[in-house]
């Protein structure tokens, strides 16, 4: 199919789109793309996410999704499978898989190349192929276009290759996808053209069009620049711990500046994009002789923020004259982010695991995850808080806002300490319950 016959297709919304890839973005992606009036399939190895998306349900808790991806399959312009022959049909592809780090942080990027060779066996003449997954500096050029190539199709006229990394969070998936602004990287001038064309369609923000070398930096460098601010939020914390004032104070009013924006510090960073896109940048850079030690050490910071954590919970409890080994726990909070049901990363990993290994009781809860690392769970609060001698906040969920923690109070023994890991809670209100009060920086 030629350039321009692509792009009228396109903007005709008569293109036939297949989305490799149907987790947190790839599905409600998917469910989108079909709103738009696109014959859209889904394609995933899962087959318990295809039977679900097939009767109209969703696999993943995501507000306004289930009801979108219903309208879609019920009209017809939206299904699923795990066949990649679909892609024989298809005139754009959407690659968005996963692409974690090891244990050795390094790029681990086999989900990717897998589904690049999946498209790459089954690619027709005149189809633009777009990677939405974040990725390291010269994924596209160096790994993703030759497996593609290897095809036979020639790049740029047989087929055509772009990088539009996602940009949405949890909880706002389908409106960022809809109104953020994207940057697309073309392989070469049509294959930026054609995705400009295609995402013009989607989102209501500005399609900015750029080299590919540049787009697949774009996104390491936005989740780089927040975990570098959490971090130095943190290190805030640290010094206003030792100096005995409240750090969250002293933020807000440093906020007030009209050049400054803090974020706020916390028991830790999770999530599957902002504790691992430092790592590409900076496995690169180390091929390049460049050292990124600012990115390192903030990466180091908020790595150690849950044992910062354990280690408060321990002083705090020797204090009362409590051995942490002898106490009850309770954890609130599994989800790495407030509202949300993603676990991956979340610093309550290692904060129930280590207290585990200790020999401490512990006992977690959360309102949106089923179960937590090994140790005991409810869904119910009040079982949870029973007879501990501290309550340990993780999570910003906002059911824990609206607690009530006089009743918890008395479940808990003499002496109960709340460490608010996130600083949700009013400290001197908390006091006032009759809890002994630790947050982060203060």
């Amino acid at each position: 199919m030629e350039y321009k016959k692509l792009i009228n297709i396109i903007e005709n919304k008569e293109a036939k789109v297949v989305v490799v890839g149907l987790g947190y973005v790839g599905l409600p992606m998917a469910a989108i793309v079909a709103s738009r009036g696109y014959f859209t399939t889904g394609i995933d190895i899962n087959h318990d996410i295809v039977n679900k998306v097939n009767n109209k349900k969703s696999p993943i808790n995501e507000p306004g999704l289930e009801e979108i991806v219903y309208k879609g399959v019920e009209a017809g312009r939206l299904r699923a499978t795990v066949e990649a022959s679909e892609i024989r049909n298809s005139n754009v592809v959407l690659i968005i898989v996963q692409t974690p780090v090891d244990e050795n942080k390094e790029p681990c990027l086999e989900a990717l190349m897998s589904a690049t060779k999946a498209v790459a066996e089954n690619i027709s003449e005149g189809t633009l192929v777009v990677v939405e997954s974040t990725i390291p500096p010269g994924t596209m050029r160096n790994k993703i276009l030759p497996v593609l190539a290897s095809s036979g199709l020639k790049v740029g006229t047989d087929f055509f290759l772009a990088n539009s990394p996602e940009r949405a969070i949890p909880t706002r998936t389908l409106e960022e996808i809809q109104i953020n602004s994207r940057v697309v990287g073309g392989i070469d001038e049509r294959s930026a053209e054609l995705a400009g064309v295609f995402y013009e369609n989607i989102t209501s923000g500005e399609v900015y069009k750029d080299a590919v070398e540049i787009v697949e930096v774009v996104k390491l460098i936005e989740n780089t620049f927040r975990d570098v601010n959490i971090a130095l939020a943190n290190d805030v914390a640290l010094l206003c711990e030792a100096l005995g004032i409240d750090a969250i104070k002293a933020i807000n009013l440093a906020n007030k500046h009209p050049r400054v924006n803090f974020h706020m510090p916390g028991a830790g960073v999770g999530g599957h994009c902002i504790p691992k896109d430092p790592y590409f940048l900076i496995k690169e850079a180390e091929k390049h002789g460049v050292n990124l030690s600012v990115i390192k050490a903030s990466r180091e910071r908020n790595s150690n923020m849950p044992y910062h954590v354990l280690e408060k919970l321990k002083n705090a409890l020797k204090k009362q004259g409590k051995d942490i080994k002898e106490s009850t726990v309770a954890v609130l909070g599994i989800a790495y982010k407030g509202n949300v049901d993603d676990v991956r990363e979340t610093p309550a990993e290692p904060i129930i695991k280590t207290l585990m290994k200790s020999g401490v009781d512990v006992f977690s809860h959360d309102p949106y995850v089923s179960q937590d690392f090994g140790g005991k769970f409810s869904n119910e609060i009040k079982t949870v808080v029973k007879n501990a001698d501290a309550l340990v906040i993780v999570t910003d969920h906002d059911e824990y806002k609206k607690l009530d923690f006089g009743d918890l109070r008395l479940l808990m023994k003499d002496k109960a300490i709340i460490l608010d890991g996130r600083r949700i809670l009013n400290p001197e209100d908390i006091k006032r319950l009759g809890f002994i009060y630790y947050g982060i920086g203060c």
